[in-house]
């Protein structure tokens, strides 16, 4: 079996093979070919530097892949799998000394990456690979709410619409440090995002940021200017809603703090959970 970079097979057998790794996961999170082209393009993935291990013998049988994201001198590891017939021969451990050794040909300061909460086996093999957790991250969604939410548009003195370039600067003036799925670059890939700049009565400020699809909500990000965090991010999200009635609505990677319980009142529900991991490679 040979590890080889990503870019010698097509979208189409990248698709087929990461949705072969996924059938018995924890949170499947299938792929189509235009969902996984996209991907790539909004994350930076750089396929000449992703691997895959493939027995070329055997009817080029693909046993695992994994994806390394590229920006500046920060690598991503996502989209890491081996397919049910190749566990427990190694594969993952081929899989990750590719990508650490690719990271360090392309002098990278750092790797990062996220494990689901209770995969075990993922958790104990980045941590022999010397990643570090730094921080636990909420993946939540809301049901479609037609009904009105009584009472609270009696909160809200102004609201403000935003365009895509509007809503990227709010982006890049975040505080504290945006996992990779949020950060301003990935938000700079998206196409059509949009915004909310919410004034309330009793002097909180705040903005949304979000895509507005057919069906869902999606790339939701909440910002506390002024007043009480779990209020103004409750509030500026019953904005968003009552706006969206008819949509589902996911928001991925949040911090556990005062904002998810903003997200919580205004009928948020956690998904699962994701562990964040670093490893540094600068001497």
């Amino acid at each position: 079996m040979d590890l080889v970079p990503a870019s010698q097979f097509t979208y189409e057998e990248l698709t087929h093979a990461y949705n072969q790794t996924r059938v018995d996961y924890l949170v499947p999170m299938p792929m189509n070919v235009a969902r996984l082209k996209e991907y790539c393009r909004v994350y930076d993935v750089d396929l000449d530097n992703s691997v895959v291990v493939v027995d070329w013998e055997n009817e080029n049988l693909i046993y695992g892949l994994g994806m390394l994201g590229v920006r500046g001198n920060r690598g991503w590891i996502t989209r890491l799998g081996v397919l049910p017939f190749g566990r427990r021969m190694g594969i993952g451990s081929q899989l990750m000394d590719g990508l650490v050794a690719n990271a360090i040909r392309l002098r990278l300061g750092q790797i990062w990456l996220e494990v689901i909460k209770n995969n075990e086996p993922a958790h104990r093999m980045f941590r022999r690979y010397g990643f570090v957790e730094t921080r636990e991250l909420v993946v939540a969604r809301r049901a479609p709410t037609p009904q009105d939410t009584p009472g609270g548009e009696n909160r809200v003195k102004r609201v403000t619409p935003l365009n895509h370039e509007d809503a990227i600067i709010l982006l890049s003036h975040r505080r504290g440090q945006p996992n990779w799925l949020i950060q301003t670059q990935s938000m700079q890939n998206v196409h059509n995002l949009s915004g909310l700049l919410v004034e309330l009565r009793d002097g909180g400020r705040g903005w949304v940021t979000y895509h507005a699809g057919l069906l869902q909500l999606t790339r939701i990000v909440v910002e506390v200017t002024a007043g009480d965090p779990a209020g103004v991010t409750e509030a500026v999200l019953n904005v968003l809603h009552q706006r969206y009635k008819r949509q589902d609505a996911i928001v991925e990677n949040i911090c556990d703090d005062a904002q998810w319980v903003g997200f919580q009142r205004a009928g948020y529900f956690e998904s699962f959970r994701r562990i964040e991991m670093v490893k540094e490679l600068s001497p």
